[in-house]
């Protein structure tokens, strides 16, 4: 597994170095005022860095998931997991698109995907368990970071997109939270066959022109 820079909570919370380049525009007569950029930008782009480091994260835990070592007591849930992975991967990669549209659209740089890179913590080995307590730990700091950040945000689209995708970290925390705790046992079989049911919307409300959001399921209907 390729390992590069570190994705920690603490660049998750708003330490990522790399932010968005605010332009500065030399006004072309000598009253005219200066042109500031727009606040929301840099911590629309610390999310954007989140958002391209779970990305990575998920490159480099998936391929253990679909192929356990030898003698992992959970290979036989790696190929599923891994199939839910991939899946939380392209919500992310929505998550990104996102966050790109919202900085461009304020006059904003958007970070440069590539310019992100995953190092394993500390003591990781490659296996099932530890593939998902990286996963667990990685949602649970963007989550905190999404709502750290809708405070300092001075727009209420700004506000609302990251609202909205928090909802989505959220999901897949407490879906990996409950596994790792044991409170539910997975299911080869199940995980694979419900994979649209398992934290399936990547909103929690439509935005911009998506209409996958939480709000467009069925409420369950009383027995």
């Amino acid at each position: 597994m390729t390992t590069h820079n570190s994705l920690s909570r603490r660049a998750l919370l708003g330490g990522v170095a790399v932010t968005g380049s605010a332009l500065a525009l030399e006004a072309c007569g000598e009253d005219a005022p200066a042109v500031t950029a727009n606040p929301d930008i840099g911590p629309l782009n610390n999310l954007l860095a989140a958002e391209y480091g779970a990305i990575v994260a998920y490159n480099a835990g998936i391929p253990i998931l679909e192929m356990p070592p030898v003698g992992d007591p959970l290979a036989a849930n790696g190929p599923a997991l891994s199939v839910i992975a991939t899946a939380w991967r392209a919500q992310h990669r929505e998550h990104a698109a996102q966050l790109v549209t919202a900085i461009t659209a304020i006059g904003g740089t958007p970070v440069v995907e590539s310019t992100i890179t995953f190092t394993a913590p500390t003591g990781f080995t490659a296996n099932v368990r530890n593939v998902m307590v990286l996963a667990c730990n990685a949602e649970k700091a963007a989550a905190i970071a999404y709502n750290q950040s809708v405070k300092t945000m001075t727009s209420a689209s700004s506000r609302y997109i990251a609202g909205n995708i928090e909802g989505a970290e959220t999901q897949h925390f407490v879906i990996l939270y409950t596994l790792l705790k044991q409170v539910v046992a997975p299911n080869a079989t199940m995980l694979i066959t419900m994979i649209n049911e398992i934290a399936p919307k990547s909103f929690v409300a439509s935005v911009g022109g998506m209409t996958n959001g939480l709000s467009s399921t069925a409420d369950f209907i009383y027995g």
